[in-house]
C-alpha cells in the first residue's frame, strides 16, 4: 500500500507543475533494508523531446529489480523502452518512439522504477547523469543531472543499534577462571556475546 501511494502521490503532485529547465529526476526516498520499493522517474522538460536516455549510478546496497513505462509515455505518445543496460558500475536507460512525436513541456512521471535494498543498506544516493533529450529532427538536448537522497526508516536506525549493543560481557583471569571485574588484576579476557551468537574475546589491561 505504501508503495502505491508513494508513486501515486509523486505522479498527482507534479501533473501542474512546469518545469523551468530540462531534467530527469527521483525524488527524494524511503526504503527499510531488506526491502524493495516503486519510484517515479519524472520528466521535467521545458523543450519538447522525442526521446530521452540517462545514465544512473546506484549506491552500495541498491539494486534496480525492475522498470516500467507509464501509460503517459507508452500509450499516450507511444514510447518504446530501448532497455536498461547494465554497464560497469551504472545502468543506462531510456525511450523513443517509432514515429514523430515528442513529450511535449510539462512534469510528468515517465517510468516507474523498482529498487531492493539489501538487509545491511544504510542509504546513499542516486545520480541520474549524461541525461539527454532530442528534437524533433534528432538534434541533441541536453539535459541536467540530478541527484536523489535515498535514507532509510529511523526505525530501521534504532533496531541496527540494538543489534550492535552485547548481549553479554564476562571477565576472566589468564587460567580461565571468572572474575567480576578486570579492575582486579593487571590483565583480563574479555568474553562478549552479541546479538547473533557470536563470541569475541579481548586480552582487557588495567592502566597503573
Amino acid at each position: 500500500m505504501r508503495k502505491l501511494m508513494l508513486t501515486v502521490l509523486a505522479m498527482m503532485m507534479a501533473m501542474g507543475v512546469m518545469a523551468q529547465h530540462n531534467v530527469m529526476y527521483i525524488s527524494d526516498f524511503e526504503i527499510a533494508p531488506g526491502s524493495q520499493i516503486d519510484v517515479p522517474l519524472m520528466l521535467a522538460n521545458s523543450d519538447p523531446t522525442r526521446g530521452v536516455q540517462f545514465n544512473m549510478t546506484l549506491p552500495d546496497g541498491l539494486t534496480l529489480i525492475n522498470r516500467q513505462m507509464t501509460p503517459y509515455a507508452e500509450v499516450e505518445y507511444e514510447m518504446k523502452d530501448f532497455g536498461a543496460l547494465k554497464k560497469a558500475g551504472y545502468w543506462l536507460i531510456g525511450m523513443y518512439p517509432v514515429g514523430g512525436v515528442c513529450f511535449p513541456p510539462g512534469d510528468t512521471a515517465i517510468m516507474i522504477l523498482t529498487f531492493a535494498s539489501a538487509a545491511d543498506f544504510t542509504g546513499g544516493e542516486i545520480i541520474l547523469w549524461r541525461q539527454r533529450g532530442s528534437t524533433i529532427d534528432n538534434k541533441t538536448i541536453f539535459y541536467d543531472n540530478d541527484t536523489t537522497t535515498v535514507t532509510i526508516p529511523q526505525a530501521s536506525i534504532l533496531e541496527r543499534q540494538d543489534d550492535a549493543l552485547p548481549l553479554d560481557e564476562r571477565f576472566y583471569n589468564l587460567n580461565g577462571q571468572p572474575v567480576e571485574s578486570p579492575d582486579t588484576m593487571p590483565v583480563a579476557i574479555q568474553v562478549t556475546t552479541w546479538p547473533d551468537g557470536r563470541r569475541t574475546s579481548r586480552k582487557v589491561a588495567v592502566m597503573p
